[in-house]
């Protein structure tokens, strides 16, 4: 058995070959070899773009793949490919999916007046009715092209998965945090905390409740997904099986850079995520429920939190305190 991960050379890829690794896979990373991966030598390395479907074709039959790991599917068009690819060498394929597919995403963007969904989203939940959720949005993610930004849809995507004649898994994660993550994930903690001052969060803010998953977690529910017997053809949410308001986030962030700060709320327009606060409507949670994986494969964390935290914080280049 042999698993390929289409870009598998960044922060979640890189991370899914090396839990491959630990349950005795040997993996082979698809990536256009723009930047080095970083890999031990027992992973293989195969260099093509994720839209070349005869590279694709060529490589899966090399590697005799029996399970395909789409790790930045984010449009049809950059998708499409590697789904049929994966058919056509009648391998498994596990497609990176969002927490952006329920319905609260949409009353978040301020794009639908439904009541909030107070509750952890399970994988049967009520999902969004607008697609192509960031046409028009002029606040532009870098490394992404116009084109896979205006395209961009997950629920697109599953329905794709779901239409192929392949036995495809879809993998709903939330935000990810770990090592070498670009985005910082919590950075919104540790670059705003002042020596003497209390930790201020936008009121609208305060209480917001969101999903986090550690990038090692989250890439061993990914080995499962290719691996296990039992998660063929289904959904599963992924992340931490708890929840945290973003005033008990930065609660529990704060020690690990040595603050004692006070954690209050602000009132609107100050404070942390005032910005955030700002763009998007805060009352819509952004939450999972991960039962069902838990259940069905047996999937628990890999790190304790506390590691995860300190080997996340400690990778970030930290103001003085």
């Amino acid at each position: 058995m042999t698993t390929a991960i289409i870009g598998g050379s960044g922060f979640l890829g890189r991370n899914v070959a090396l839990r491959l690794l630990a349950h005795g896979e040997k993996p082979v990373v698809v990536h256009r070899g723009h930047e080095p991966a970083n890999l031990p030598e027992r992973v293989a390395i195969e260099h093509a773009d994720r839209t070349d479907e005869t590279a694709l074709d060529t490589i899966f039959r090399r590697h005799e793949v029996t399970a395909v790991v789409d790790i930045f599917a984010l449009s049809l068009g950059n998708t499409q490919p590697v789904i049929n690819a994966a058919q056509r060498a009648r391998a498994r394929y596990v497609l990176t999916s969002s927490v952006d597919v329920y319905a609260n995403y949409e009353g978040l963007l301020r794009k639908g007046d439904a009541a909030p969904r107070m509750e952890p989203a399970d994988e049967d939940a009520p999902l969004r009715t607008m697609r192509y959720p960031y046409r028009g949005n002029p606040r532009r993610p870098q490394g992404v092209s116009d084109d896979l930004f205006e395209n961009y849809d997950k629920i697109v995507l599953e329905e794709a998965a779901r239409a192929a004649d392949l036995d495809a898994i879809i993998l709903r994660p939330p935000m990810i945090f770990g090592v070498a993550d670009k985005q910082r994930r919590f950075g919104w903690v540790t670059d705003n905390a002042k020596p003497g001052e209390p930790f201020a969060i936008d009121e609208r803010a305060y209480g917001w409740l969101n999903s986090y998953g550690y990038v090692e977690d989250i890439a061993e529910a990914f080995a499962l997904a290719a691996l296990h017997p039992k998660a063929a053809g289904r959904t599963y949410n992924v992340g931490q099986n708890f929840v945290r308001s973003a005033a008990d986030w930065a609660r529990t962030l704060l020690p690990y850079i040595g603050s004692t700060a006070e954690v209050i709320a602000a009132p609107a327009g100050q404070g942390v995520w005032a910005d955030r606060a700002d763009a998007s409507d805060l009352r819509y949670p952004l939450t999972l429920d991960t039962t069902r994986i838990r259940n069905e494969l047996g999937f628990s964390e890999v790190q304790p939190e506390s590691a995860a935290i300190k080997k996340t914080i400690a990778s970030y280049s930290l103001p003085a305190h």
